[in-house]
């Protein structure tokens, strides 16, 4: 019995040995097996995937700019609040200290200020009381000099009357003696204006040094009123207020302790203005950021809502870029509208930016893009040839046409207008194809493709909307990675197992997994090849041997 199994055993090797070596002798002489992939006409959209945090629109932490124990909280996590709403206080016991200091200072500067004007005003007295003494000195003068005139005449008379007999020497004495006197008297009143004149220097002085007293009087009420408003001032700071109208996201302080501003003002709440309206700030690298403009649509998910799309619009690109270990990127802000209060800041948004769309293209999987036929290097990219020529005139009027397709379906714009820019594509297309008849230098035959697409695009753009030209640059503009030529392969027409065939096509945008055929000689429908089936896969599979 042993021995009988052990012809079967052998037997049964010889015959799979055979097997495999039949096998392998037919797949050696077999041609490749192709795995191949229709081209599809439907929607694509380009899209730029980013992640970015949650934030509102307007936050503002609220700080302390005094030190101080917090003596009274009135606000919580979550707690709404309005303009102006008292949030905390510190304790203002010395405050109010400082506050009655100062006050008092004030009361004393005021009341030094009352005694200075007391006492300009008796300078002023004295000035006035010294100017009348000097009018009456002077008066006095005036009747002194009228005196001694009188006697000097009546002297000369007498002395004359006296040369020829006529007056007693007594007479004359008595003259002589009365002219003396209005002499001293004039000296006399003379004497008496001079300190009068110098009474009045000396009140005039005295008026000068009060008036000036009163000048440091006032500003010394001034310093103080400055004090207190001062002290008022910080009394004031010592009731937190809250800025805005919001909501408080985060409470960093508890009933109690004590807060430091020696160096920075500590924060004690931050309020979020409106979570109604919020914002994702999102990090774009610096080779996606040129395909961002502003108002393009957005769509995102959160962890918190798995599955659950929501959506927003690009409203900032900031222009200061941010390094991270040599890797550049740029902040582009997102509003999104919250109505029902799910989004909360700092959530993580897996964002979708749209950068373009088509709402009905053929569609080429990219891994036919990638493939090549073994053996095959990858030749030199040829360039689609356009429906009305290959030269330069003809891929300016294809592209032009792609520009003015794009801007049909991005707009959406009626039937009239897609005949009108239709009309003005037709008319280009003649232009450029009437440049490539000329010939000559193909130097001079590119500016005049650009200026002839220029003159073309203006007149398309005439014929929006003003509310419509805002996106018209963004769809007509030139994207890096579209509008490009390559080549696909596909199966040889009628012949099994032949050689592939090339096929050149010019690309357009790209949803990740399938981009946009523009131009080339492929149809809805058809397959291209996208990979060879490796050789040890065979669906013809023999019984397995139950040894």
């Amino acid at each position: 019995m042993s021995g009988r199994r052990l012809i079967l055993w052998a037997g049964a090797l010889v015959l799979a040995g055979g097997a495999a070596g039949y096998a392998a002798w037919g797949r050696a002489d077999a041609p490749p097996l192709y795995r191949l992939a229709r081209v599809e006409q439907g929607p694509i959209t380009s899209a730029i995937t980013a992640t970015g945090t949650m934030s509102a629109l307007v936050t503002v932490e609220v700080s302390s700019q005094l030190s101080g124990q917090i003596a009274e909280l009135n606000a919580d996590f979550n707690s709404r609040v309005s303009k102006g709403q008292v949030l905390a206080r510190l304790n203002g016991d010395q405050l109010d200290a400082r506050l009655a200091q100062a006050a008092a200072d004030l009361e004393a500067a005021r009341a030094t200020l009352t005694q200075q004007q007391a006492q300009q005003d008796k300078a002023r007295a004295d000035v006035a009381n010294a100017k009348a003494n000097l009018t009456n000195a002077e008066a006095q003068l005036v009747r002194a000099d009228l005196a001694l005139r009188d006697a000097e005449r009546d002297l000369i008379r007498r002395q004359d009357l006296r040369g020829r007999g006529v007056v007693a020497v007594a007479d004359l004495e008595k003259a002589e003696t009365a002219a003396r006197s209005a002499q001293a008297q004039r000296l006399a009143a003379l004497a008496q204006k001079q300190q009068a004149e110098a009474g009045v220097a000396s009140a005039e002085a005295s008026l000068a040094v009060g008036a000036a007293q009163v000048g440091v009087a006032r500003a010394q009420v001034a310093q103080r009123e400055a004090a207190l408003q001062l002290v008022r001032v910080d009394a004031n700071r010592s009731v937190i207020r809250s800025p805005i109208d919001g909501v408080v996201v985060n409470r960093a302080v508890n009933s109690g302790q004590t807060v430091a501003a020696s160096l920075s003002a500590p924060t004690l709440f931050t309020i979020a203005q409106d979570l109604r309206h919020m914002e994702v700030l999102a990090n774009i690298d610096e080779a996606d950021i040129g395909r961002v403009r502003e108002g393009m649509p957005v769509r995102f998910t959160v962890n918190a809502f798995p599955g659950e799309p929501f959506v927003g619009a690009v409203a900032q690109v900031r222009l200061a870029p941010k390094e991270d270990q040599n890797v550049v990127t740029y902040i582009v802000v997102i509003t999104v509208d919250n109505p029902d209060m799910r989004l909360l800041p700092g959530m993580t948004a897996n964002l979708r930016i749209t950068v373009d769309e088509r709402t009905s293209v053929l569609k080429i999987p990219n891994a036919a893009l990638r493939f090549r036929p073994p053996g095959v290097e990858a030749p030199g990219e040829a360039p689609a040839v356009p429906s009305g020529g290959g030269g330069e005139g003809g891929r300016a009027a294809q592209a032009l046409e792609a520009s003015a397709r794009r801007v049909a379906d991005g707009l959406k714009l009626d039937e009239a207008r897609r005949r009108d820019i239709a009309a003005l594509t037709a008319h280009a297309r003649d232009r450029f194809l009437a440049l490539d008849a000329e010939g000559g230098d193909p130097e001079r035959r590119r500016v005049a493709a650009a200026a002839i697409r220029r003159d073309t695009l203006d007149r398309i753009a005439a014929l929006l909307d003003p509310d419509q030209r805002p996106r018209f640059d963004g769809l007509v503009e030139p994207r890096p990675a579209a509008d490009t030529a390559r080549t696909v392969w596909i199966s040889a027409p009628g012949a099994a197992g032949g050689p592939p065939v090339p096929v050149p096509v010019r690309l357009g945008i790209g949803d990740g997994s399938s981009t946009e055929l523009i131009a080339g000689d492929l149809k809805p429908g058809q397959e291209v090849i996208v990979g060879i089936v490796p050789p040890d896969r065979d669906a013809r599979r023999g019984p397995r041997l139950g040894f």
